[in-house]
């Protein structure tokens, strides 16, 4: 651990060293560029010109291709064919511009990226008609027959132009036979021949902006156009007002074929569970998550500090990745400055939190009522007494409590979150820094959550043509947690029936049936605290050798350094006798410190002849992992204040700790192939080697092939006018696996604290406990993807996959005899299938009448199944390991309705005037009954499978559910209208099942209250063929079973907010750009069947000890500067 704090501490010295000098640099750079004409986010732009003498239009066309700005001008008062000679082959626009101003007049004037040019005075130009000609007049609209304002008509070959007026009219000096060149922004250009002098409708066509966009691929980008594999893609900008206190639940319902749902609301441990296209392997199914090119946790970043999410779905986009992408690989990209002034943004918001739902329990009337029912049903006698139930009834007595402990645990909260970013740069720099700070209620008692955190990306241009780039990244937080120590208990006495008092008439604690009271322990100091500190620096560096050729060189250091400290208080419990219990304090101090450092080297070189553009990519890199922790604990402290370890008592002390090292080479290539942007191809191949693996099986070989054929650039297809871009996939790839014991290195593991005897004397050694397996090799995941991507001129976007995952030599811990007394070892046990389709559909629309519409649906079905194991199917319930089902599929006993008293006779010749407890039932011939207890009406009956007419645990358990859902799906909706913006979002899942067999949902189960739902249970007046009855042994029903499983579906508004953007004419003379302010709900609200605390909840949850999802009501405000 020294020699990692050693490491953190000359890195952070150097890394610090850096980044003063490069906001030195920035700071002066951009004082001395002085005010810029221009928007900042295109000024810095770079134009390549491949000759030295151009007219106006051609510069104008040029720079708008390479830039994305456009140029609006009216051609009848400039002379857009007026020569420019330029100075250099690689200007930047504001270059270009200031020449352009030099040689011809004209000025700019930016909004945006539009730049309007202002033409010199009309006595300076030269603009003279062609006294053949005659007015030609006509008029401009969109594909909706609305009139488009400023639309720019020109005479082709000619200097005569206009612009249309706000009807679309337009009237030009022209003759039959000119060609007319109409141009807008944002629209396609068109030409039409003039045949007569009026009448002309010309219909503009909106560029499709969809193709052009960027797409974040392993070590590069890559225009969405041309991407052959399956990437999906997040743009943050929707998600920077949700109030989202991890980044992984972006991934919610915005990626087809990603499975993310919130396990916990628990404050800094509620984030994301990610299956990216399903689970193919028994051990961690983590996807692979990048910032900025360097391992790290999604959760460490903030949602509003990330620019982009890619998500890598295929073998073909994930291979380059190699030994780590099985699961997936999300590309996350943080924001960056653009060239221009400081830009400065504040985005805060306060709330409040509440459990979206806790279930609904037995008062204690009901309870006791119940009590002794079940009782009776088991034999024994009345628990308590009329008089007793009264004494509840009245609510006057401490020690006859009627309480709803979830109301006692559970309660409202507060929320709020403050951020800050400066953005911006000059002509060799640009930077961007952010800091916020999250402060967090946790809606169970005792819990709360704070995090601070900073980011800070700079890059620099250096040598002649900004040959050399340095980009320094630094970020760190860090996060302090307080809760409950123990907290699973005071998730387990959240469930605690409503008799048990808190406090006697002295106001004293009262302890649970001679046990604790955790309610008091929370109140008299209990408490856990963490604190987690997270820091990451990225130095990187990039060299332009040659025209198409550069270099690239990564070094990234990632640290988390956690301390906790768990310390229980000294409580004194009373009893109802009147005696006391005395709970002893003691306090356990955990460190532990994580070490990542990673070295890439990268060789790129792009290509392009003709048709023909050709990208080659090599590298190689290499990670490093240590990890160290240890431990200590003492026990009988003076008081409750003094929490230091060292006040403990020496005689209770115990201390621990251990550390490991891991290592991963890796050896890297891809080549992408273009012909005309119509026939793509791409090859990648990776060679790991891994540390985790004994010699011999170290190293792992991971290639994958990809193809697309954009259909809609055939001749064939041009006829089509209402499609805009088809492109046809293709992937195949293998992908690696290597998450196992972190320890596993095909040696026999030693543990130390093992004592012998010898000669009587007993003396401490170490001794083998952990058995390895030194032919164990990669976990491989072999994947085939077929594509399709759709893109309408009607504004819609349709993509869609069917994809065959199938995973081989799975890792699963093999079970050996208990009596070797050893931790059993991995084996390549088997195989397991992903299988299924996943679509996207989007829609565009903006009227003329200011209205932006954009929604977006998605969906998924995955079929998860066990095709075949190498070693023996672990059938234990509740789960099970079993060849042609879904891994960890739930198995037990099929329910097959309730037995009823006609299923059975009894004594007395079946007098029905006996009373039911007081006979003696046996089953008629012919009914099923159960090997191991004696059924009675009302028990539960199960499914004779092997149908010998005995239900069995050899013979008659199946497969019961699936914690995968069958089908996942999404809307988002987002409407913009005259500062008005709504935006909602619709996540759901259908065909999975959750399993209820905790506390309340298992009757009189400890001290534990019931679900409401029992008082429909069996008796002989209610024959429910769906409850049993009430037993307090549960010997017969509260077995593994279909009873306890329950349909999981749900379908949940996720977030719905409503913003107003104040108009900027007000805004301007306080020197603000944009305030907008915007109300939030979370989780707003939930269909479902579940009875459970939250059907989104991990669904492999078996018991009530689950930290409720909660619903989050915010407020904010989003300025910009």
């Amino acid at each position: 651990m020294n020699n990692a704090m050693s490491r953190l501490a000359i890195l952070k010295g150097k890394v610090l060293h850096v980044l003063f000098l490069m906001i030195a640099i920035s700071l002066y750079q951009n004082a001395k560029a002085g005010p810029v004409e221009r928007d900042q986010d295109y000024i810095g732009s770079i134009i390549k010109l491949n000759k030295k003498k151009f007219s106006l239009v051609e510069l104008f066309t040029i720079a708008e291709t390479q830039t994305g700005v456009r140029f609006a001008y009216d051609a009848l008062e400039l002379n857009v064919n007026e020569p420019v000679e330029v100075s250099a082959k690689k200007l930047r626009l504001k270059e270009l511009l200031s020449e352009i101003n030099k040689q011809s007049g004209a000025s700019f004037e930016w909004s945006k990226n539009i730049v309007t040019v202002i033409p010199p005075q009309k006595n300076q130009r030269n603009i003279t008609a062609d006294q053949t000609r005659t007015d030609v007049s006509g008029k401009v609209v969109d594909k909706n027959g609305h009139p488009v304002f400023k639309a720019v008509v020109l005479v082709k070959g000619s200097t005569t132009g206009t612009m249309t007026d706000e009807n679309g009219k337009f009237k030009i000096n022209a003759k039959p036979g000119d060609v007319l060149e109409i141009r807008y922004v944002g629209y396609q250009s068109i030409e039409v021949k003039v045949t007569n002098t009026s009448d002309i409708t010309v219909v503009l066509e909106e560029t499709n902006v969809i193709l052009n966009d960027v797409v974040v691929v392993g070590y590069g980008t890559q225009k969405k156009t041309n991407l052959t594999g399956a990437v999906g893609v997040v743009k943050m900008e929707d998600m920077e007002t949700r109030p989202l206190t991890n980044a992984g639940m972006a991934l919610q319902g915005t990626v087809a074929g990603v499975y993310a749902l919130q396990s916990s609301g628990k404050p800094g441990d509620d984030g994301a569970v990610i299956d990216i296209r399903g689970v193919g392997t028994f051990g961690d199914n983590s996807p692979l998550v990048l910032i900025d090119g360097v391992p790290g946790n999604i959760n460490d970043v903030s949602a509003n500090d990330i620019q982009s999410i890619s998500v890598l779905k295929d073998a073909a986009s994930s291979s380059i990745y190699g030994s780590r992408a099985a699961n997936g690989v999300i590309l996350v990209t943080t924001k960056k400055g653009t060239a221009g002034k400081i830009k400065v943004n504040y985005n805060a918001y306060i709330g409040t939190q509440s459990p979206t739902r806790l279930p609904h329990v037995l008062n204690s009337v009901d309870y006791t009522t119940l009590y002794n029912e079940a009782s009776l049903n088991s034999g024994g006698a009345i628990v308590y007494p009329d008089a007793t139930i009264q004494k509840y009834a009245a609510h006057n007595d401490p020690m006859f409590p009627d309480i709803d402990y979830f109301k006692v645990y559970y309660g409202d909260a507060s929320t709020r979150n403050h951020r800050l970013s400066l953005s911006g740069g000059a002509d060799n720099i640009n930077y961007a820094f952010m800091v916020g700070q999250l402060n967090q209620d946790g809606v169970l008692v005792g819990t709360n959550y704070k995090k601070t955190d900073f980011r800070s990306n700079i890059d620099g241009y250096f040598l002649k043509d900004k040959k050399l780039r340095i980009s320094a990244k630094l970020a760190g937080n860090l996060g302090v947690k307080n809760e409950p120590t123990d907290l699973w208990s005071a998730e387990w006495y959240a469930t605690l029936a409503p008799i048990h008092p808190l406090k006697n008439a002295d106001g004293k604690w009262v302890s649970v049936n001679g046990e604790r009271n955790f309610y008091g322990e929370i109140k008299e100091g209990s408490t856990a605290q963490s604190k987690r500190y997270n820091f990451s620096g990225q130095m990187e560096g990039e060299y332009k050798i040659l025209n198409g050729l550069s270099a690239q060189v990564t070094y990234g250091y990632n640290v988390t350094s956690s301390k906790a400290n768990a310390f229980h208080a000294n409580v004194t419990l009373y009893n109802e006798s009147g005696s006391t219990t005395d709970l002893a304090s003691n306090l356990t101090v955990t460190n532990e410190t994580d070490v990542q450092t990673l070295l890439t080297s990268l060789l790129k070189y792009n290509k392009a002849i003709g048709k023909h553009e050709v990208t080659v990519l090599g590298g190689y890199s290499e990670e490093e992992f240590t990890y160290d922790w240890e431990s200590g604990y003492r026990a009988n402290f003076v008081n409750n204040t003094q929490r230091v370890l060292s006040l403990g008592d020496a005689s209770t002390q115990t201390n621990n700790a251990g550390s490991y090292d891991l290592g991963l080479r890796s050896y890297f290539g891809r080549i992408n192939y273009n012909f005309d942007g119509k026939y793509l191809f791409e090859a990648n191949i990776r060679r790991d080697g891994s540390s985790r693996f004994a010699q011999g099986n170290q190293w792992g070989t991971f290639p994958s092939f990809s193809g697309g054929w954009v259909m809609s650039k055939e001749r064939f297809m041009e006829k089509l006018d209402w499609l805009s871009h088809l492109k046809l996939r293709a992937s195949w790839g293998r992908l690696g696996n290597q998450n196992i014991n972190t320890y596993y290195n095909g040696s026999d593991i030693l543990s130390s604290g093992r004592n012998y005897s010898l000669g009587g004397t007993l003396y401490s050694g170490v001794a083998v406990t952990a058995m390895t397996n030194k032919q164990l090799t990669w976990e491989t995941a072999q994947q085939l993807d077929f594509g399709v991507d759709l893109v309408l001129k009607n504004n819609f976007e349709f993509t869609a996959d069917y994809f065959d995952k199938r995973t081989k030599n799975l890792l699963l811990i093999q079970p050996i005899p208990l009596t070797m007394a050893l931790s059993a070892p991995y084996a390549n046990a088997g195989e397991v299938q992903n299988k299924g389709i996943e679509a996207s559909l989007t829609y565009r629309k903006e009227f003329s009448n200011g209205l932006k519409l954009r929604g977006t649906i998605n969906a998924s079905h995955i079929v998860n199944k066990i095709t075949s194991m190498n070693v023996a199917e672990q059938l234990t319930s509740p789960k099970a390991i079993k060849v042609g089902a879904a891994i960890n599929s739930f198995y037990g006993y099929k329910m097959d309705g309730i037995y009823q008293i006609s299923d059975f006779t009894w004594q007395n010749n079946s007098d029905p005037t006996v009373a039911y407890a007081d006979r003696t039932y046996t089953l008629k011939p012919g009914v099923v009954k159960v090997s191991n207890y004696t059924a009675q009406p009302g028990d539960i009956k199960y499914k004779d499978l092997n149908k010998d007419n005995v239900v069995d645990m050899n013979n008659d358990r199946e497969i019961i559910g699936s914690q995968f859902p069958d089908l996942t799906y999404a809307f988002n909706f987002n409407a913009e209208w005259k500062g008005f913006d709504l935006g909602f979002f619709l996540q759901g899942v259908k065909g999975v099942q959750g399993y209820t067999y905790y506390e309340i949902a298992t009757p009189f189960s400890g001290f534990a209250n019931m679900g409401s739902w029992w008082l429909n249970r069996w008796t002989p007046q209610n024959p429910s063929n769906t409850l049993p009855r009430l037993t307090l042994d549960g010997v017969r029903n509260n077995i593994h079973s279909s009873f306890y499983m329950e349909n999981a579906s749900y379908l949940r508004l996720k977030n719905v907010e409503l913003g107003y953007s104040i108009s900027p004419r007000i805004l301007s003379r306080a020197g603000i750009k944009s305030l907008r302010l915007y109300g939030n709900v979370q989780n707003a609200f939930t269909i479902t069947k579940f009875k459970g605390f939250d059907p989104e909840q991990t669904v492999s949850q078996t018991r009530a000890q689950a930290f409720p999802q909660v619903r989050v009501m915010t407020m904010g405000v989003n300025v910009n500067f």
